[in-house]
């Protein structure tokens, strides 16, 4: 079964034509595109009403009505990439922030629910249609890691809701270890309640999801002007909307996958594990002349040993999270082709595409990935998720131009130049409204498809993003009342707009999960210790440090209650008459730039690692939190401004290390514009607006 739009969008089609009319003169029109991408929402229904009863929530005021709310707590939230609650109330103010910049065509490229649970799903359902209904908006849908997790449903739930008392409320669907084996617990957990079991929690596979929200893109509009699937069997010209509908089915849009790669024509002697799965890419053209391709580009490649004679067993499939375009190269090959095609025809046609799937099609790391190789190791900062050239040039030759992706919750426009073809790829990455820096995307095009214009909207202030704050106090008091020491800090909770409580999301992840699991001990040690221009004076040192000195060192100037000049004098072991020579040397080298000892002095080690997340995430969106000044600085140090001699360490030496992470950082600061800028399609240039 899939749900149709009979009837739905007969006269919205219509309406929005008239909208994107634009005239400069009686004797020129043309057509302007605009299409909102928002990425990552990551939707969880923190009002939903479980159908089965298993739990009502917690009563919670929300302006003048007393509701119940379905939440996480506060501290998952913290140890997550991503928020899980207040995505409830920022995706309402995006949409209300879309409906009044006036454009109905609103793309959500995957992960628009979190692990695809049914009672997240009604609940965003209900949110499009009564945005489709109350302001004309238009939805199309982009399948993520999360929506489905595996091609077949999965039993599912978490440890983590938030419960009676403060406490952690485990809810798991039927079939899961959890409610199967009561007492079976993740090591760590402090006391939580008895878990509940109910199947809203399962996380729906493809056919189910493609149910639930199939009405939004997945399958035709029966205004829409064309769609089609990579399997249809019909040209342009012969389209019609029950053609449409027929090629949309579940049953219509099965492809082979093996072990080893792909199957069907591309199956190879010796494959194995060869099942097939659905594929939920599509092409649609909602009005006259615009071409949306949605890219299907999770790849759930079959274990070596699974069981194919039952063949939706979900266990058989290894999930999609670090797959994306590098593995569509070498397990869904059937896509290429279609790309191509439908690239071709718009060409032929006349028609704008606009390209988007789940996963970046371009390096999105601004030439930071071999410093970051280097410092960090091949399997951090999600190097595993970081298209390989050879991908992007594949894309490039197989017709794709501009694409939007998401899953990496960053801000960041991407460029990949095919050497031969002098082909161009533009990767525009749309930022997540569950992290920092929580933004969307608008691009719009003139019908002459000559220039495409991106604009980036950052939404600042949220109407209700502090109402769940009442719940999370619980949660901290019951902590603290039993004389534990809770893990996040309270201050997030003064928070006084979304914008600076998704800064503090962002502070606590590094401090909680960032920096314990990403970064080396010495490291830390170090810039948890020294402010700048303790960090300054120490690369300029010419005794080097190995990072087991450094940690030995350090570990005792913190017992010893060692701190400014004392502490850096004892880690790089001088006496103070020593010390004061070289900290008069590094005052002049960096006054001789505009700066003195004290501006240095006024931000931490600390700042150096949040800063170089805010970057990561936000490209050039970070500058609203990080003083200009405080960029210049450490670009001067990773110049090695500070040290003319700039003589050549060896990889171990702690001095080595603290370069990489500046460095680092100058490389994410730079790069191609990534707020509002403008492509030239034909000649593959940026250039800013």
């Amino acid at each position: 079964m899939i749900f149709t739009r009979a009837g739905r969008f007969a006269s919205i089609g219509m309406l929005t034509i008239s909208l994107v009319m634009a005239c400069s003169d009686e004797s020129d029109t043309r057509h302007i595109f605009e299409v909102a991408f928002v990425g990552d929402v990551h939707f969880h229904d923190v009002f939903a009403e479980f159908h089965d009863g298993a739990f009502a929530g917690l009563p919670v005021r929300v302006g003048e009505e007393e509701r119940y709310a379905v939440v996480r707590t506060m501290e998952a939230q913290l140890m997550s990439t991503r928020l899980f609650n207040e995505n409830y109330f920022v995706f309402l103010a995006t949409l209300d922030d879309i409906v009044a910049r006036g454009i109905r065509f609103v793309v959500l490229p995957g992960d628009f629910s979190d692990d695809g649970q049914p009672i997240h799903l009604r609940g965003l359902r209900k949110i499009l249609e009564r945005y489709e209904r109350d302001h004309g908006l238009r939805f199309f849908l982009a399948p993520g890691n999360h929506d489905p997790v595996r091609p077949y449903s999965l039993e599912a739930g978490k440890w983590d809701f938030l419960g009676a008392g403060g406490m952690a409320q485990p809810i798991f669907s039927s079939g899961h270890v959890a409610c199967i084996q009561v007492n079976e617990m993740p090591v760590g957990y402090y006391e939580v309640h008895p878990t509940i079991c109910s199947d809203e929690l399962i996380a729906l596979g493809y056919e189910a999801v493609l149910t639930e929200m199939g009405d939004f893109g997945l399958v035709p509009g029966e205004a829409d002007v064309y769609f089609e699937t990579p399997f249809s069997e019909y040209h342009h010209h012969e389209y019609d909307y029950s053609r449409g509908l027929k090629w949309a089915r579940y049953d219509k849009r099965q492809y082979e996958v093996c072990h080893q790669g792909s199957g069907g024509k591309f199956r190879r002697d010796g494959y194995s594990g060869c099942l097939s799965i659905a594929d939920m890419s599509y092409l649609v053209e909602p009005v006259e002349g615009l071409w949306l391709l949605s890219i299907d580009a999770n790849v759930y490649v079959p274990i070596a040993e699974a069981d194919t004679t039952n063949r939706t067993d979900p266990s058989n499939f290894e999930g999609p999270g670090n797959a994306g375009f590098n593995s569509v190269m070498s397990h869904k090959r059937h896509l290429l082709d279609w790309i191509d095609s439908v690239h071709s025809r718009a060409d032929s046609l006349g028609k704008t595409v606009f390209a988007f799937s789940h996963y970046p099609a371009v390096d999105f790391y601004r030439g930071a990935r071999p410093v970051i190789e280097e410092l960090w190791g091949r399997d951090r900062f999600q190097l595993a998720r970081v298209p390989e050239g050879d991908t992007s040039r594949e894309l490039v030759r197989h017709g794709l131009r501009i694409h939007v992706g998401t899953h990496m919750h960053m801000n960041n426009t991407g460029l990949y130049r095919d050497p031969e073809s002098g082909g161009t790829l533009f990767n525009i990455q749309s930022p997540s409204l569950a992290g920092y820096m929580p933004a969307y995307k608008i691009l719009s095009s003139a019908g002459a498809r000559e220039y495409v214009d991106v604009e980036t909207v950052v939404i600042d202030d949220v109407p209700g993003f502090d109402s769940l704050f009442p719940l999370y106090e619980m949660e901290w008091r019951r902590l603290y009342q039993e004389g534990q020491t809770p893990v996040w800090d309270r201050a997030v909770l003064e928070s006084r707009s979304y914008r600076e409580y998704i800064d503090w999301h962002l502070r606590e992840l590094t401090r909680l999960r960032f920096m314990p699991q990403e970064w080396p001990e010495d490291l830390i040690l170090i810039l948890s210790q020294l402010d700048g221009f303790g960090l300054k004076v120490l690369l300029m040192s010419e005794a080097p440090i190995t990072p087991e000195d450094a940690t030995a060192r350090l570990r005792v100037a913190s017992s010893d209650g060692l701190a400014g000049d004392t502490l850096l004098a004892w880690l790089l072991q001088v006496d103070s008459e020593e010390l004061m020579q070289r900290s008069q040397s590094a005052s002049e080298r960096f006054e001789a730039h505009g700066f003195t000892r004290k501006d240095l002095e006024e931000w931490s080690g600390e700042d150096v690692i949040v800063d170089l997340y805010r970057l990561r995430n936000a490209g050039s969106l970070a500058a609203r939190d990080i003083p200009r000044e405080r960029l210049e600085q450490y670009r001067l140090i990773a110049a090695g401004v500070q040290d003319p001699s700039a003589r050549s360490r060896n990889e171990q030496e702690v001095q080595h290390r603290l370069r990489l992470v500046f460095e680092t950082i100058t490389r994410f600061a730079a790069g191609m514009p990534d707020a509002d800028f403008r492509i030239n399609v034909h000649s593959g240039t940026v250039e800013r607006r």
